[in-house]
């Protein structure tokens, strides 16, 4: 049974030259102690969607439609008191701007009091037991507890605001890009904390990200996003390996692979569409180079190719030969955008 289940979430955003579709109908599942990727470019709807499932989403959005059910309760129905119940105790954030997320004013210890004893009911002898316990946990010393924010580094700065989302015992933790402003050595030791610390605690994880190679080495599952849906998802082994979706292949392509370090970066030509007015058919044939004119008329359905791994795209057949032609960087020049 899924601990949080997405299903046909809409979450649209007013704005002066009208509607924009910026999640537009998801659905995916989260058991308990698993982790899920959602993946894509910038602006392809991903941070939108976690902001949709806790509401926490800006003024001018609204959510027309959809559900989603954590542990039988839809968070979409519940009210503001009982959305603050939820909130850090039951599902946590470790916010896409975290480097900037500590009060510069306030030790961080006097942060974690506030969230502990007003959120979590604890005593402040039990507040600060508990956050040294945290601190030990995501390898800091507690004695930093009494520093300011501008005595971090950024990895540290990292590390407490992991340790922050851990302080009431949530069974979910949002990671949203939680690495893209560190040092590549600085975000590996982070994304090892965060999987460390998944199997240490049996923490189930949505890990939003625009690389998939932090996917590869944090998550279960996968789901990969475009313009406001998902035209791909399935076990990180299988898409990794296996991908079904030419948007996948183009990410896959756009990314190191450190199996493969010399391998030509190939880049995705274009952007993608605007949200007010999408284009009709599959949202990524503008930039697809195998889009044949039914591409442009008519959407694809998310079909079951195999157990588990879902696609929203008409080829199905020859696939082999769709992923070699799409390592080819001559394949992703022919775009005529």
């Amino acid at each position: 049974m899924a601990l949080l289940s997405v299903n046909d979430l809409k979450v649209f955003y007013e704005t002066k030259k009208g509607v924009s579709r910026a999640v537009d109908g998801i659905s995916f599942n989260l058991k308990e102690g698993e982790s899920i990727g959602l993946v894509g470019e910038s602006g392809c709807g991903k941070s939108t969607t976690v902001k949709g499932i806790v509401r926490v989403m800006d003024k001018n959005a609204f959510s027309p439609g959809g559900e989603v059910k954590f542990s039988n309760k839809d968070i979409l129905k519940l009210t503001e008191d009982e959305l603050n119940q939820l909130r850090w105790r039951d599902i946590a954030m470790i916010p896409q701007a975290a480097m900037d997320s500590l009060n510069p004013v306030y030790t961080v210890k006097n942060q974690f009091l506030e969230v502990m004893l007003l959120k979590g009911g604890l005593s402040k002898n039990e507040a600060l037991n508990k956050a040294e316990n945290l601190f030990k946990l995501v390898g800091l010393n507690p004695q930093m507890l009494n520093y300011y924010s501008h005595q971090f580094s950024g990895g540290m700065k990292q590390r407490a605001v992991i340790a922050l989302a851990l302080a009431l015992d949530p069974k979910i933790i949002i990671a949203d890009e939680p690495v893209t402003a560190l040092d590549v050595i600085v975000q590996h030791q982070i994304l090892k904390e965060i999987k460390d610390l998944r199997k240490r605690l049996g923490l189930a994880m949505i890990m939003i990200t625009h690389d998939i190679s932090v996917v590869a080495q944090t998550c279960d599952n996968i789901a990969v996003m475009y313009a406001g849906k998902i035209v791909e998802k399935g076990s990180s082994i299988q898409i990794l390996k296996n991908a079904f979706h030419p948007y996948t292949m183009g990410l896959e392509n756009a990314f190191p692979n450190l199996n493969e370090p010399e391998k030509e970066l190939i880049s995705i030509e274009g952007a993608p569409p605007s949200l007010i007015n999408p284009p009709a058919g599959c949202r990524f044939a503008p930039r697809c180079p195998f889009a044949e004119e039914i591409c442009f008329k008519e959407e694809p359905d998310l079909e079951e190719l195999e157990l588990g791994h879902f696609s929203a795209c008409i080829y199905h057949n020859n696939l082999d030969q769709l992923r070699s032609k799409a390592k080819e960087v001559e394949t992703w020049q022919k775009i005529n955008i």
